[in-house]
C-alpha cells in the first residue's frame, strides 16, 4: 500500500510548476565512521506545513531510496537496507525550507551521487549532491549564514604519513614506503631528472579498519649507487600530493671485508696439512703391504 501512495504522490505533482530546489554544497567530503550532511533547500512557500510536502533522497547510480518523507512523517518502508538506521532529516527545519539529510557512520560504499527531490503544492524540484569518501581527514563543520546546510573543510591529508624502511644487503638496497587511507592513490618513484622508476606496488584491504586500503611500495636499487629519488603519492579525489625526497649513498663490500674469508682458509691450512699427511701415510702403508 505504501508503494502505491508513494507513486501517487509523485504522479500528483509531476505536472505542476517547477519548484526551486538547490544545494549550497554540491560536493561534500565524507569521513570514515563520521556523520556527513547533504545540503538541500527549497522555498517553503505556504504549503510546507500541510500534507503535500514530499521529500525524497535517492542514489543517482542505482535509484536506491536513501530516505523519504511524506504525510509529515518519515516513510522508510522503501528505504534501502544499506542506509537503515543511518539517515535523518531535520524535521524542525522543514518549515524553513531545509530538507538536508544527515548520513551517519559513513562507509566507503556511501560515495556517489545523491538526488534530493522536493514536491509540494507550489511545484516540484531537484538538486544533486556528490559525496566523496576519504579517511584520516581532520575536518571542521561550519554553518553558513542561511543555516540551511553544513560545509566540511579538510585541514589535513587523507593518507597517513608514509613510513620508510631501508633494507640493505651485499648487492641491493630496498626502499619500502607504507601508508593507509582511501581511495587508492597514484604512486610514483622519480629520479633526479623526473623520470619514473620501476617499482613494486601492493594495495590491499587494511586489517586495521574495514574499507581502508593498505599500501606498500618497494624500490630496489643496486648497492654502490648514489640515490637521489622522490617518492610521490597523489590522491586524485582531493588533488592531495605527498612528496618525500630521499638521498642515500650505498657502498659495495670493500676488499677489506672480503679478506675475512681468506684468513679463515689460512687458519685451516695446518689441519688440512695434518689430514693430508695421515692420508699419505695410510696410502703408503697399504701399498707396502701389497708388495
Amino acid at each position: 500500500m505504501s508503494t502505491w501512495i508513494y507513486m501517487l504522490l509523485f504522479a500528483t505533482f509531476r505536472e505542476t510548476e517547477a519548484l526551486e530546489v538547490q544545494t549550497s554544497q554540491p560536493i561534500v567530503l565524507a569521513i570514515y565512521r563520521r556523520p556527513v550532511v547533504l545540503a538541500c533547500s527549497f522555498h517553503p512557500g505556504t504549503s510546507s506545513a500541510d500534507n503535500s510536502l514530499v521529500v525524497t533522497w535517492q542514489r543517482v547510480e542505482d535509484s536506491q531510496v536513501v530516505h523519504s518523507f511524506y504525510y509529515r512523517i518519515d516513510q522508510l518502508d522503501l528505504q534501502s537496507e544499506w542506509y537503515r538506521n543511518r539517515t535523518q532529516l531535520f524535521h524542525s527545519k522543514l518549515l524553513e525550507g531545509n530538507a538536508s539529510l544527515r548520513l551517519n557512520s559513513v562507509r566507503p560504499g556511501d560515495q556517489g551521487r545523491y538526488l534530493c527531490s522536493i514536491s509540494n503544492k507550489d511545484g516540484t524540484g531537484k538538486a544533486e549532491v556528490q559525496v566523496k569518501y576519504a579517511d584520516f581527514l581532520v575536518a571542521i563543520c561550519t554553518a553558513p549564514e542561511n543555516k540551511s546546510a553544513y560545509i566540511m573543510k579538510p585541514t589535513e591529508s587523507f593518507y597517513t604519513e608514509p613510513r620508510l624502511t631501508v633494507q640493505g644487503c651485499s648487492f641491493n638496497v630496498t626502499f619500502l614506503y607504507e601508508t593507509e587511507g582511501y581511495p587508492e592513490p597514484e604512486v610514483q618513484w622519480l629520479d633526479s631528472g623526473g623520470q619514473i622508476l620501476t617499482h613494486n606496488l601492493s594495495v590491499t584491504e587494511s586489517s586495521r579498519a574495514p574499507g581502508l586500503l593498505s599500501l606498500r611500495t618497494q624500490l630496489v636499487v643496486q648497492a654502490g649507487e648514489q640515490v637521489n629519488y622522490t617518492f610521490s603519492l597523489r590522491n586524485q579525489v582531493l588533488e592531495q600530493v605527498i612528496e618525500r625526497p630521499m638521498s642515500y649513498v650505498s657502498t659495495l663490500p670493500s676488499r677489506g671485508d672480503g679478506d675475512a674469508c681468506p684468513r679463515c682458509y689460512l687458519a685451516l691450512l695446518p689441519i688440512l696439512f695434518i689430514v693430508g699427511s695421515l692420508l699419505g701415510c695410510l696410502m703408503y702403508f697399504c701399498y707396502s703391504r701389497k708388495k
